[in-house]
C-alpha cells in the first residue's frame, strides 16, 4: 500500500477519536452543569423560602446563579458542542496523538512521530514515506476511540447529579412549595413579594358583588397551624378590624356601598392579596299599587293598596299589580310554583293581573342588564275561602198538645245567605207518607243571625204512630263557587201512643207529689224555726247574730218554697193539658183539677211578700220593736195556714189521681174485654168456616178430612198466632192487676181512705179462664179455647161493671158523708155565732169588777175550745172536698185569732177591746157559715146530678141571669129594712140575705173566670169592672152580717144591678162575635208562641241591628273578625248564664 493510504487511515481514526473526545466532554459538561443547577436550585430555593430575601438580594442571587450556570454551560456544554460542530479543531492531531499514546503504551509516541513525519514528507519523501508505512503498519491494527471510555470517565459525576435530583424529587413530592415558591420569587427577582404568613387567607363569600346603597357582609377564614386572634381589612388607606365569629372565622360589614372597592386582609403583620368588590346599580321598586276588585256578591267595593304587598282577600278577587321601578328591564313574580312576567306598560312601569284563588307566598324579581334582584321580604296572599254556612237548631217540641214545634236557632256565614228552609219527612213505621219544604224568613245581609218559626204540625201528627223527622237547611250566597248548603242535626217529633201518654202522666204526677211533699216538709221546718224564734223573742229584747241568721234562713226557706209551688202549679197545668189533648179527662176530674189549680194560684198570690219585705227591712234597720215582733208572729200564723193548705192540697191531689186511675183501669178493662171477645169470636168464626168447608169437600177430600179433627186449628202457624195473641191479652190483664194493687196502696195512704171493694175474686176467675184458654190453644183445641175466651171476656165485663159501680158508689158515699159533716159544721157554726152574740151582749152589761165577769170569761174560753173542734172538723173535711176554697180556712183562722185576742183582753180586764174582738169573731163565724152553706148547696146539687135527678129539667129550665137574681135580692133587702130590725129572726134573715149575696158574687166570679183568666180585664171588655163589682158585693155582705141595713146599702145594691145589666149586654155582643171560635182553639191560639222564645226573639232583633252597624268600609277580613268577636262575646255570656 502507498504512504497516502496509511496516512489517510490514521487521520481518519484520529478524527474519530477527537469526535468521541468532545462527545465525552459534552456528556461530562452536561452532568456537571446539571449537578451545579440542581445544587444551586435546591440551595437558592431553600434559602429564599426560609429567608424571603428582598428584591435586591434575590437579584444578586439570581445574577450569581445565572453567571454560574452560564459559565458552566458555556464551558462544559457549548464549547464541546462547538468543537463537535467544527470537527474538533480545538484539539490538534499532535495533542490527540499524545493522548492516544498515553492510553496505548505500545504506541507511545509512534503516532506522534507519524504525524510529524507526515508534516516532513514533502521534503524527504521516500524515507519518510517508508518510515510512515513502517510505523503505520504497527498501529493500524489499533482503534483510537477505544482509548476514551465515556461510561468510566463520567461515572464519577453521576452521584453529583443523582443525589441532588433525588432530593429535589422528594421535596417536589412532599413539599413542592419549598422549591416552587423560592424559585418563583428568585426568577421574579424584580418584583416585591409579601412575606408569606404561617396561615392562609380565605374569602368565604361566593362572589364579591353587591348592589349600590346596600350593605355587604364580608366573611373570611384563616387556615393554618398558628392563627392570630385578630383580622383587619385595609381599604382606602383605612385599617378596620373584623368581628370574630369563631376561632378562625371573621366577619366585617361594609355599609352603604356606592362604588367598586379594592381591599386587602391583614393579620399578625401578614397581608393577603388584593381583592376587589364590584358594586352594581340595583333595580328597585319606587312605587307599588295593588288594585283589588272583590266579587260582587260579597257587597264590598273595590280598593287600592299602596306600597304594601301583603294581601288578605276573599276568594275570586281580581288583583292588579302596578309597579314603578328604577334600573329595571323586566319584573317577574314567583307565585304558586310558577313564574309570571309582568307586562311592561311604559319605560319604568310594569303591570300584572291575576285572579286570586289560593293562599300563598310570593316574591318579586327585578332584572337589569347586569344583575337580578329578588325582594328579600316574602309577601303573603291569604285567600279567604268562602266557608260553608254554619247552622244550629234548637227546637222546642210541644210535648203537651203536640200541635206545634218552635223552630229556633242560629245561622252564620262569611257573606250572607240565599235561602233557609225547614225540610221534613212524615213517617209511619218504615213508610214515608209525606215530605215537604217550608221557607223560613231571614235577613239575607246579616252574617250572624237567629231565626225563629212556629211550625203547625197538628195536621201532620194526626194519628198514633206518626213520626216527623225534620231539619233546617241553609244556603249561602257564594257567587264564585256556587251556593253551598249546610243542614242542622235531624230531630224527631213523634205522637206518643196511649201507654207512653199514661207513663208521662204518671211521671208528672209523681213529680208533683214529690214536690208537694218537699214543700210540706219545708213548711214544717219553717214552723219549727218560727216557734224557736218566737221563744227567743219572748226571752230576749235584742236578737244576736245567730238569731238573725235563723230568721234569714226562714225567709230564704219561704222564697225557695214559693218557687217549688210555682213548679207544682206548672206541673198541674201540664198534666191537665196533656189529659185534655189525649181525651184522658172527664168533666168531673177536669173540674177538680181546675179547682186544685185555683187553690194553688191563691196560695201563690197569698205568699206574704209584703210581710217578708217588711221583716227584712226591720232586720236590716236593726229595729226589733214590738212592730218587728208582731210581724214575726203574723208570719208564724200565716205559715201555719200555709202548711194546712199544702197538706190539704196533697190529700186532694191524691184523691183526684186515685179517681183518675180508677177510671183509667175501668177503661183499660173495657178495652181488654173487647179484645178478648174479638179473639173468641175470631176463633169461633174460623171454626165455623172450617166446618162448612169440610162438609162441602168431604166427598172429594175424604182422606184429608180424616186427618183433621173437629175444632182443631187449621195450621201450626194459626195456633201459634192465637197463642201469642192470648198471651198478649193475659199480659195486659196482669198490668191492670198491678194498677189495681197500686191504687189500693195509694188509697191506704190517704188520711181517710175511700171505700174500695175487693176485686181479687173476679181477678182470680179471669186468670183461671185465661190460663184455660192458653192450655186449650196449646192442646190444639180451638173450640175449647174459644169457649174459655168467651168466659174470660164475660168475667172482664162483670169486673168492669163492678169497678164502675164501685167508683160511683164510692163517690156517692164519700159525697154523702162530706155533706153530712158539712151540715154539722154549719149548724155548729151558727150555734157558736148565736152563743157569741149572746155572750157579747152580756159583756156589754157588766163591768170588769162584776163577779159575773169571771163567769162570762170562762164561757168565752169554753167557746174557744168549741171553735177548735169545728176547726179540726173543717180541716179534715177540706182534705176531701174540692169546693172548699182557701179563703174559708183563712176566715177560720181570723175567727180563732179574734177569739184568742178577746180572751187575752179579758185577762187584762179590757172589756171594750174584748167586746170588739168578739164582734170580729162573730163576723167571721157568720161569714164562714154563709160560705159553707154555699158549698153545701153546691155539694147537694152535685149529689143530685150524680144520682141522675133533675138533669133533664135543669136542661130545659131557663136559668135566671145575675142581674135578675140581684134584683130579687135587692127586693128582699128592701122589704126587710122596712120591718122589725131586732131579734133572732131578724139576724137569721140577714144571714140568709148575706148568703144569697155571696152566692151571686161567686157565680159572677166563676163566670168571669170562664170567659177569661183575668176577671178584671174581662169585666172591662164586657162593659163593667168585675173586680169592682165583686168588692161592692163583699161590702154588702159585710154590712148585712153586721146589721148595717140603711139607705146607702140599698143604693149600692141598685148600682150593682145597673152594672150587671151593662156587663150582660156587652157579653152578649162579644159572644155573637166569638160564637164560631171554640174553647180549644182559643186556648191553642193563646199558647202559639212559647214563652221561652219571647226573650230569644228580642235578642235576635238586637243582634241584627248590631250587625247592621258594622262600618261598611271594613274589608271582608275585618268584618269577619268582628263577627267572630261578637260570637265569642255571646258564647261567654252563655257560659255565665
Amino acid at each position: 500500500m502507498s504512504e497516502n493510504y496509511h496516512i489517510a487511515e490514521i487521520l481518519k481514526k484520529l478524527n474519530e477519536y477527537k469526535r468521541k473526545y468532545y462527545v465525552n466532554k459534552l456528556i461530562k459538561g452536561l452532568l456537571i452543569s446539571l449537578a451545579i443547577f440542581l445544587f444551586v436550585l435546591l440551595t437558592a430555593s431553600w434559602l429564599e423560602y426560609k429567608l424571603q430575601m428582598s428584591s435586591i438580594s434575590r437579584t444578586i442571587v439570581f445574577s450569581v446563579i445565572g453567571i454560574t450556570l452560564l459559565y458552566f454551560i458555556s464551558r462544559y456544554i457549548f464549547i464541546p458542542i462547538y468543537h463537535l460542530l467544527t470537527n474538533g479543531k480545538a484539539l490538534s492531531d499532535k495533542q490527540a496523538a499524545q493522548q492516544i499514546g498515553k492510553y496505548f503504551p505500545e504506541i507511545d509516541d509512534k503516532l506522534l512521530n507519524i504525524i510529524q513525519l507526515n508534516e516532513l514528507s514533502s521534503q524527504q519523501n521516500s524515507l519518510i514515506a517508508a518510515s510512515i508505512i513502517q510505523k503505520s503498519e504497527k498501529i493500524s491494527i489499533l482503534n483510537f476511540k477505544d482509548s476514551i471510555s465515556i461510561k468510566s470517565t463520567n461515572a464519577n459525576y453521576l452521584p453529583y447529579v443523582v443525589i441532588p435530583a433525588i432530593i429535589v424529587g422528594l421535596i417536589l413530592m412532599f413539599a413542592p412549595y419549598m422549591i416552587t415558591e423560592g424559585s418563583y420569587r428568585i426568577i421574579k427577582f424584580n418584583e416585591e413579594f409579601i412575606p408569606k404568613a404561617p396561615f392562609s387567607f380565605s374569602i368565604k363569600n361566593n362572589e364579591l358583588k353587591a348592589f349600590k346603597g346596600e350593605n355587604f357582609t364580608l366573611t373570611a377564614e384563616l387556615n393554618g397551624d398558628e392563627l392570630p386572634n385578630e383580622l383587619f381589612i385595609q381599604k382606602d388607606g383605612v385599617k378596620q378590624k373584623f368581628e370574630k365569629l369563631s376561632n378562625n372565622r371573621f366577619q366585617f360589614n361594609l355599609k352603604n356601598l356606592q362604588k367598586d372597592m379594592e381591599f386587602q386582609l391583614e393579620a399578625a403583620g401578614f397581608n393577603s392579596a388584593q381583592y376587589e368588590l364590584l358594586v352594581f346599580e340595583k333595580p328597585r321598586i319606587q312605587n307599588m299599587n295593588i288594585s283589588l276588585d272583590y266579587p260582587d256578591y260579597i257587597g264590598t267595593t273595590s280598593e287600592r293598596i299602596n306600597n304594601s304587598g301583603n294581601l288578605i282577600v276573599p276568594e275570586g278577587t281580581q288583583a292588579e299589580w302596578l309597579i314603578q321601578s328604577a334600573s329595571s328591564d323586566k319584573i317577574s313574580i314567583e307565585l304558586l310554583n310558577d313564574s309570571l312576567l309582568f307586562e311592561k306598560a311604559s319605560k319604568n312601569t310594569f303591570r300584572l293581573q291575576k285572579s286570586l284563588t289560593e293562599s300563598s307566598y310570593y316574591k318579586l324579581n327585578l332584572f337589569n342588564d347586569k344583575a337580578s334582584y329578588i325582594q328579600k321580604i316574602d309577601y303573603s296572599i291569604e285567600v279567604i275561602k268562602d266557608k260553608y254556612p254554619e247552622i244550629n237548631l234548637q227546637p222546642i217540641n210541644d210535648s203537651i198538645y203536640f200541635r206545634q214545634v218552635a223552630i229556633a236557632g242560629e245561622i252564620s256565614d262569611d257573606y250572607g245567605f240565599s235561602r233557609l228552609n225547614l225540610i221534613y219527612t212524615k213517617r209511619k213505621g218504615n213508610q214515608i207518607q209525606q215530605t215537604g219544604r217550608i221557607p223560613i224568613s231571614f235577613n239575607s245581609d246579616a252574617r250572624n243571625q237567629k231565626y225563629f218559626k212556629v211550625w203547625e204540625v197538628d195536621s201532620l201528627l194526626n194519628e198514633e204512630g206518626s213520626i216527623l223527622e225534620y231539619y233546617v237547611q241553609v244556603a249561602d250566597n257564594d257567587g264564585f263557587n256556587g251556593a253551598k248548603t249546610s243542614k242542622s242535626a235531624t230531630f224527631r217529633f213523634e205522637l206518643p201512643n196511649e201507654s207512653e201518654v199514661e207513663e208521662e202522666i204518671k211521671n208528672t204526677r209523681q213529680n208533683t207529689e214529690d214536690q208537694l211533699d218537699m214543700s210540706i216538709k219545708s213548711s214544717e221546718r219553717s214552723n219549727q224555726k218560727l216557734e224557736e224564734l218566737e221563744q227567743i223573742l219572748k226571752s230576749k229584747r235584742n236578737l244576736n247574730w245567730e238569731d238573725k241568721k235563723l230568721l234569714e234562713e226562714i225567709l230564704k226557706e219561704q222564697e225557695r218554697r214559693k218557687k217549688q209551688l210555682e213548679d207544682i202549679k206548672r206541673e198541674l197545668e201540664k198534666n191537665q193539658a196533656k189529659r185534655d189533648r189525649f181525651n184522658k179527662n172527664d168533666p168531673d176530674l177536669k173540674e177538680k183539677s181546675e179547682q186544685l189549680e185555683s187553690l194553688m194560684e191563691e196560695m201563690l198570690q197569698d205568699e206574704n211578700e209584703e210581710l217578708m219585705e217588711k221583716i227584712k227591712s226591720l232586720l236590716e234597720e236593726q229595729d226589733q220593736s214590738d212592730e218587728f215582733r208582731k210581724s214575726v208572729e203574723d208570719l208564724k200564723k200565716q205559715e201555719k195556714n200555709k202548711l194546712k193548705e199544702m197538706e190539704r192540697m196533697m190529700e186532694l191531689f191524691k184523691r183526684m189521681e186515685i179517681q183518675y186511675d180508677m177510671k183509667q183501669v175501668g177503661e183499660s178493662l173495657k178495652k181488654l174485654e173487647k179484645e178478648q171477645k174479638e179473639l173468641a169470636e175470631e176463633n169461633t168464626s174460623e171454626e165455623k168456616n172450617t166446618d162448612s168447608e169440610e162438609k162441602e169437600e168431604s166427598n172429594s177430600n175424604e182422606s184429608e178430612s180424616d186427618n183433621k179433627e173437629y175444632g182443631e186449628f187449621s195450621s201450626e202457624e194459626e195456633r201459634q198466632k192465637a197463642l201469642e195473641e192470648q198471651k198478649k191479652v193475659n199480659e195486659e190483664f196482669e198490668k191492670i192487676q198491678k194498677e189495681l194493687r197500686e191504687i189500693e196502696k195509694r188509697n191506704q195512704s190517704l188520711k181517710q181512705p175511700n171505700p174500695l171493694n175487693d176485686t181479687k175474686e173476679q181477678e182470680s176467675e179471669i186468670d183461671l179462664k185465661q190460663q184455660n184458654s192458653l192450655q186449650e190453644i196449646q192442646e190444639n183445641n180451638k173450640s175449647g179455647a174459644s169457649e174459655q175466651q168467651k168466659k174470660s171476656s164475660e168475667e172482664m165485663k162483670k169486673m168492669s161493671e163492678m169497678l164502675s159501680s164501685m167508683e160511683m158508689g164510692m163517690e156517692m158515699e164519700m159525697l154523702q158523708e162530706n155533706i153530712d159533716d158539712l151540715k154539722d159544721i154549719v149548724d155548729n157554726l151558727l150555734k157558736l155565732s148565736f152563743r157569741q152574740e149572746e155572750l157579747m151582749n152580756n159583756f156589754k152589761k157588766v163591768n170588769p169588777s162584776d163577779p159575773r165577769f169571771i163567769t162570762l170569761s170562762e164561757k168565752q174560753l169554753a167557746m174557744k175550745d168549741d171553735a177548735k173542734i169545728i176547726e179540726d172538723s173543717l180541716t179534715a173535711l177540706a182534705q176531701r172536698v174540692f169546693q172548699l176554697e182557701s179563703f174559708i180556712t183563712k176566715e177560720m183562722g181570723k175567727m180563732n185569732e179574734s177569739m184568742q185576742s178577746s180572751i187575752d183582753a179579758l185577762r187584762e180586764r179590757e172589756n171594750g177591746k174584748a167586746i170588739g174582738e168578739q164582734q170580729f169573731a162573730m163576723t167571721s163565724m157568720n161569714n164562714l157559715a154563709l160560705m159553707l152553706d154555699d158549698v153545701l148547696e153546691q155539694m147537694q146539687m152535685q149529689m143530685q146530678s150524680s144520682m141522675g135527678m133533675g138533669q133533664q129539667s135543669q136542661g130545659n129550665q131557663q136559668t135566671p141571669s145575675l142581674s135578675e137574681m140581684q134584683k130579687s135580692l135587692n127586693q128582699k133587702t128592701k122589704e126587710l129594712s122596712q120591718g122589725q130590725k131586732e131579734g133572732r129572726q131578724f139576724s137569721e134573715k140577714l144571714g140568709e140575705l148575706a148568703g144569697e149575696q155571696a152566692k151571686i158574687r161567686k157565680m159572677m166570679e166563676e163566670l168571669e173566670k170562664q170567659l177569661g183568666k183575668d176577671g178584671e180585664e174581662s169585666g172591662k171588655e164586657n162593659g163593667g169592672n168585675a173586680g169592682d163589682i165583686s168588692e161592692e158585693m163583699e161590702k154588702i155582705e159585710e154590712d148585712l152580717v153586721n146589721k148595717r141595713l140603711d139607705r146607702r146599702l140599698i143604693e149600692r145594691q141598685q148600682k150593682i144591678v145597673t152594672r150587671l145589666l151593662e156587663s150582660e149586654k156587652a157579653r152578649e155582643e162579644q159572644e155573637e162575635k166569638d160564637e164560631r171560635k171554640g174553647e180549644t182553639a182559643t186556648e191553642y191560639e193563646r199558647e202559639r208562641i212559647p214563652n221561652a222564645f219571647e226573650e230569644y226573639i228580642k235578642e235576635k232583633e238586637k243582634e241584627i241591628e248590631q250587625l247592621r252597624n258594622v262600618p261598611p268600609n271594613f274589608t271582608p277580613y275585618y268584618k269577619n273578625e268582628i263577627n267572630k268577636y261578637y260570637n265569642r262575646l255571646k258564647s261567654k255570656e252563655n257560659l255565665i248564664r
